[in-house]
């Protein structure tokens, strides 16, 4: 089968989109398929085309195309001639997917990566309400006319299907287990990873207060910050006033270095209010990581989530918790390798990618 990727975002761009869909190409490859990606960020490898383009000046790891109509471009999707159309994103790459989709009448998939109606607190753009409303719209409107729409988690699914997409199919992402291993802590102590994205939506700001907080009733914590985000200088200006807490921004880091950042870690705090799967998470979950989530974060929806989660109200009650963990190693020990199994009792790689498969054999049965 020749499948063909549409996405602003590949590998190794530091967002959770890019690897997923560096593993899944590589996951099909495997199995016989071609893969081919289209997109505007990420390294150049076998059957990834990527056209000219220019940083966004609010977000310069993503980037905006040179040429807002990709004659040339278009041509070479079009003698790739691909059996699927799987777009990742609504806007530019996607636009262009689903419309080679419909020119060559081959089946198209959506997968819904980013509620983009939360990300509004994350930009600082001139009449961003309106922007925001109409991007939202237009994602709606793609998403509607597909042949089917894969959501990460139920409570996606559930937010696609009231804005009238139909069908929509959970299909939940994944982790490799064999990166991400179970680590064994003999003690626990009070230091905090946050991985992602620093803006508002992601909760950033919400992972230092809880720092701060854990730091007062403790002695002192440590919270390390990797990631790139709008936040980043805001935050850095804010650290000399958190005297109870040490601090560490270390920017976007590789991933034998984010694997050193959660061996090192005894907790995982993520309390976004914007996800719509969690991957950051999963993998911080993998190595034996309790997380710091709010209420309602899609990864709850799964089964055994509550063994291994630590759920955020507010920053004192928050460090509350946290704190009686660290007063109790066993209970500690629970959540860790709870953690782990939840990651391995519902998050596995080879049935992602077989149930993607089936999917696209399905619809191309029945666009035929």
């Amino acid at each position: 089968m020749r499948i063909a990727f549409f996405t602003e975002t590949y590998y190794p761009t530091p967002d959770g989109v890019s690897h997923y869909l560096h593993e899944v190409k590589r996951g099909l490859e495997a199995r016989g398929h071609e893969v081919f990606v289209f997109t505007l960020t990420g390294q150049l490898e076998r059957n990834v085309v990527r056209p000219l383009s220019v940083p966004m000046f609010w977000y310069r790891q993503y980037r905006w195309p040179v040429n807002f109509f990709p004659f040339i471009l278009y041509k070479k999707m079009k003698d790739v001639n691909p059996d699927v159309i799987h777009i990742h994103d609504p806007f530019y790459m996607g636009t262009l997917g689903y419309r080679l989709a419909r020119e060559l009448r081959r089946p198209i998939v959506a997968t819904f990566h980013t509620d983009f109606s939360k990300m509004m607190d994350a930009v600082s753009l001139p009449m961003k309400e309106t922007l925001f409303r109409i991007s939202w719209r237009y994602n709606m409107y793609l998403y509607r006319r597909c042949d089917a729409v894969l959501a990460p988690s139920p409570k996606a699914a559930e937010l696609l299907r009231s804005n009238g997409a139909g069908n929509v199919r959970v299909l939940p992402l994944f982790t490799d287990l064999s990166r991400f291993t179970w680590c064994r802590r003999e003690s626990v102590r009070p230091f905090l990873a946050y991985i992602g994205r620093l803006t508002v939506d992601k909760g950033v700001w919400r992972a230092v207060e809880i720092a701060r907080e854990l730091g007062r009733s403790v002695g002192g914590t440590r919270l390390m910050i990797a990631g790139t985000g709008p936040e980043e200088e805001r935050l850095k200006e804010s650290v000399p006033e958190y005297k109870e807490a040490e601090i560490e921004f270390l920017g976007y880091v590789s991933e034998e270095e984010k694997q050193r950042i959660l061996r090192e870690s005894y907790f995982f705090v993520y309390p976004s209010t914007s996800d719509t799967f969690g991957i950051s998470v999963l993998e911080a979950m993998a190595t034996g990581l309790p997380a710091v989530v709010t209420p309602g974060f899609p990864l709850l929806d799964f089964t055994g989530s509550g063994d291994c989660t630590i759920l955020h109200t507010e920053p004192p009650e928050t460090a509350g918790r946290i704190r009686a963990l660290l007063e109790n190693p066993s209970s500690y020990m629970q959540l860790s390798e709870g953690a782990r199994q939840f990651v391995e009792s519902n998050f596995s790689s080879e049935a992602h990618i077989e149930s993607l498969l089936s999917i696209y054999s399905s619809i191309r049965q029945k666009t035929k």
